[in-house]
């Protein structure tokens, strides 16, 4: 069948269950007829209540088929070739409540995409920002795949005590760790957040072929990834993606932040341009 004339039948058959949905409340609470009551009518159940139940019923049951089909999609999705799809997903962290950035990280953690990249960028580089690194040994560390760098400057600023040979040391540094770690945490002079994703997108270059960012009181949804990636794969006007954005304790459960997707090809060329604009 069709795309388009299946995506009719769609709308066209949800139309109609929206307006039975409607014409029956409305039936039932002009009518007020009543299945159960007690006396002086305390508590009671009827026709109205039986519809709305129905109604959130038959809404629970599509939204779970949909997500189930979702999840199966994403699970089927086969990219073109393992070098397209390479993914690292880059955090932001700036003196972050201890307790949501282990959810950040833990929610990192479990994403469902193969070989999954992550980089968190601590924004300040002094004691009182060390708990952030201890975090990060917490939950990602521990392991050979897992990489940490403290950084006395950042790209556009040179920390005390720098000098022109430690600071070209100190970048190769950030790039060398950032590549060859799937987990990586750099500390790094206070820049503000602008400062913490050009480090990170800096030193990934052309390493992988999306970038996905967040930060670091986001908690990610496992299928986020594979299905953002999908929209990016299936459309090449498509240059970026952004997540659906809940605060905590409203509609699903799952915590949503600001979460994007772009194309290292839009990243490298807004380096460049800044280079460019930097050196004139």
């Amino acid at each position: 069948m069709p795309v388009q004339l299946t995506t009719a039948l769609r709308v066209v058959g949800t139309s109609l269950f929206a307006l039975a949905v409607l014409g029956g409340i409305l039936a039932a609470y002009v009518t007020g007829y009543q299945f159960i009551h007690t006396e002086k009518h305390y508590l009671s159940f009827g026709l109205y209540g039986a519809i709305l139940g129905l109604h959130l019923l038959i809404q629970s049951l599509f939204a779970f088929l949909e997500h189930r089909r979702m999840r199966r999609a994403g699970q089927a999705l086969k990219l073109p070739s393992p070098r397209r799809g390479s993914v690292a997903l880059c955090i932001a962290a700036y003196q972050e409540d201890p307790d949501y950035l282990r959810k950040c990280l833990r929610s990192a953690q479990r994403i469902s995409f193969p070989d999954l990249k992550v980089v968190m960028v601590v924004d300040g580089n002094r004691q009182e920002d060390a708990y952030m690194l201890d975090i990060f040994h917490e939950v990602l560390g521990g392991t050979e795949k897992a990489g940490f760098f403290v950084w006395r400057s950042n790209y556009h600023e040179v920390g005390e005590g720098e000098t022109e040979a430690s600071l070209r040391e100190g970048m190769d540094r950030v790039q060398d760790v950032v590549r060859a770690s799937t987990f990586s945490c750099i500390m790094q002079k206070w820049g503000g957040k602008r400062e913490v994703m050009y480090t990170a997108f800096k030193a990934l270059g052309d390493s992988v072929d999306y970038i996905q960012v967040c930060d670091s009181d986001t908690v990610l949804d496992p299928a986020c990834t594979i299905e953002m990636l999908r929209v990016l794969e299936e459309d090449p006007q498509v240059g970026g993606v952004g997540g659906d954005v809940q605060p905590p304790g409203k509609g699903m459960a799952v915590e949503d932040d600001q979460v994007q997707a772009a194309q290292v090809r839009a990243i490298e060329a807004s380096i460049h341009q800044h280079h460019v604009s930097r050196e004139q």
